[in-house]
């Protein structure tokens, strides 16, 4: 064993011992029974609704994290994220910087609160998209956001949708890897990595590049690969449900830079936690530190 592969296979154990119970013990929660979902899934239910009846946006996924993670054995609230693709507002995004896919399709997450018990939605606002990737304020960008956001929400209460405060991160909040190899082949090696894993869940991937191509705009390659594991996950999620808006599921960008180097780009999951202010826990951090040790294995030459 070598001085570089030790910490991963010690924190390998360690996440193996905590998700099958050995360490992490009982929950205490119930197991959710299907009344309790009645109220987030009415939410879920009239945004997907109206994503579907929209001519301008395409559901690319929904992701119940609630329900994965309880089928597996690991309970946590209702929580069910929606995500959604509108190619003409994510192109022109794309284009003033392309960090910013990280946090693109547009999604909205369908959620029962641990503080009042009620079932809300939450999505992020122009405002976080602006203060983390440094897009134009008071621009057409910003009313085209507002104006899908309007269609996605219709026919939600006021008073169901919740927000953020404050909006920003106190840093961006996002983990970068230079890659040494192609942009296919840097796609496959985080695919390989994805699949290696004995409990990670795909859910999709997005061609931004061949969705920008395909309206008549010309961005660099930049692909976004979906993934998660449920238990694990649920685990993160139990006190913090929101998490599943941004930190669940994992996003992996690989993306192009104009001088052609390929990069890798996901999220710092402690970094979102803090940003929501919700709990940072022991499942969150061996998360994080997994994620890290696994996709710079996997951009090793």
């Amino acid at each position: 064993m070598t001085e570089n592969t030790r910490p991963r296979i010690l924190l390998h154990i360690l996440f193996t011992l905590l998700f099958s119970g050995v360490l992490s013990g009982c929950s205490g929660r119930p197991i959710n029974l299907p009344e309790n979902y009645a109220a987030s899934d009415a939410l879920f239910d009239r945004v997907s609704g109206n994503v579907t009846r929209s001519e301008s946006l395409k559901q690319v996924v929904e992701i119940d994290h609630s329900r994965l993670g309880q089928e597996v054995g690991s309970v946590m609230p209702p929580s069910r994220v929606l995500i959604f693709s509108n190619p003409a507002f994510e192109s022109e995004v794309i284009q003033q910087n392309p960090l910013a896919a990280i946090d693109l399709p547009l999604r909205v997450l369908a959620y029962q609160s641990d503080t009042d018990g009620q079932a809300h939605v939450i999505y992020n606002q122009y405002d976080y998209l602006e203060a983390r990737y440094g897009l134009e304020k008071g621009s057409t960008l910003e009313a085209r956001f507002n104006k899908v956001m309007a269609e996605v929400l219709a026919g939600v209460p006021q008073e169901r949708i919740a927000a953020f405060d404050p909006y920003e991160m106190s840093s961006d909040g996002i983990i970068t890897l230079d890659s040494p190899f192609s942009f296919d082949m840097t796609v496959q090696r985080v695919q390989q990595a994805i699949d290696s894993q004995d409990d990670t869940v795909g859910f999709g991937r997005v061609d931004f590049r061949a969705q920008a191509k395909a309206i008549g705009v010309d961005i660099n390659p930049s692909t976004l690969i979906l993934f998660g594991a449920p238990a694990p996950g649920a685990s993160a999620m139990s006190d913090a449900p929101t998490l599943g808006l941004d930190a669940f599921c994992q996003k992996m960008l690989i993306w192009q830079d104009d001088n052609n180097n390929v990069h890798l780009s996901f999220n710092d999951l402690i970094a979102l936690a803090d940003r929501q202010n919700v709990n940072k826990s022991l499942a969150l951090r061996i998360i994080n530190q997994r994620l890290k040790g696994v996709f710079e294995a996997a951009l090793e030459e």
